[in-house]
């Protein structure tokens, strides 16, 4: 059951704001299941990947799949070439990253976004979204500050996105980025956790499913986007303090 319960927070998480599925994920794998930080790192994993692709049903027509893969591939890269980075950055530094970033990320979801009658040029999307995930992977790098807490913002911001349609967007990014990082430690992941408590996890994402599905149904546009930018503020928050707190 502890299972079922990490698959179905970690889908509500990310149905609703597109972000901190590893940074709800892993406290739970800690505490619950007693499991030391690294082994929740790589178990975090697995209920993102259930979480997000769960999460997409009936919603992959609405990812804007050029700027999906783009933030992914220059994501990626750009957080392999930072990493010497991360040893000669001051503690103080990384706190005020952290601090500038989390700020922005919450005005981000708070703004109202004007409507534009033309839309995003087609032409510049793919530049500006390699150069937004290379930023994107050097800040997760240093920070350790990820996934929707930093690609809903700039979706919402650079690329002309409201809340509802940047959702779809970030989660096919962040299932993208974590499922490769599964594969490749897919031997140390398959080796903490069994099958049958892998299916758990992934019933829990869609019971998840179901249920912002009920729920959302019952409540009206501006509520449910009220609602997506109070946990998103909380996500951001609790990521930011977890982190100060180590560095402290």
């Amino acid at each position: 059951m502890i299972y079922t319960a990490i698959g179905i927070i970690v889908g509500l998480t990310m149905g609703l704001t597109g972000a901190g599925g590893a940074l709800i994920s892993i406290p739970l794998f800690i505490n619950l299941l007693d499991t030391s930080l690294k082994e929740a790192t790589v178990l975090s994993l697995v209920a993102v990947v259930f979480g997000t692709a769960v999460n997409l049903l009936g919603q992959v027509s609405k990812v804007n799949k050029k700027i999906a893969i783009s933030l992914s591939a220059a994501g990626a890269v750009s957080n392999y070439l930072s990493l010497p980075l991360k040893s000669i950055t001051a503690e103080i530094v990384i706190v005020a990253l952290l601090t500038v970033l989390g700020i922005y990320s919450i005005v981000s979801i708070w703004s109202k976004i004007k409507p534009s009658s033309s839309g995003p040029n087609e032409q510049n999307i793919i530049p500006k979204a390699l150069i937004a995930g290379a930023f994107s992977g050097v800040m997760t790098t240093l920070t350790g500050l990820g996934g929707g807490v930093i690609l809903v913002p700039i979706l919402i911001k650079f690329f002309g996105k409201n809340y509802k349609e940047a959702l779809p967007t970030s989660l096919a990014t962040i299932l993208l980025i974590s499922l490769t990082a599964f594969i490749f430690q897919s031997k140390v992941a398959l080796s903490l956790i069994t099958i049958p408590q892998l299916a758990m996890i992934g019933g829990g994402a869609v019971i998840a499913f179901f249920m912002l599905k009920v729920l959302l149904v019952k409540l009206h546009e501006s509520s449910i986007l009220q609602i997506r930018r109070i946990v998103f503020t909380f996500v951001t928050i609790y990521s930011i303090s977890s982190v100060i707190v180590k560095a402290m």
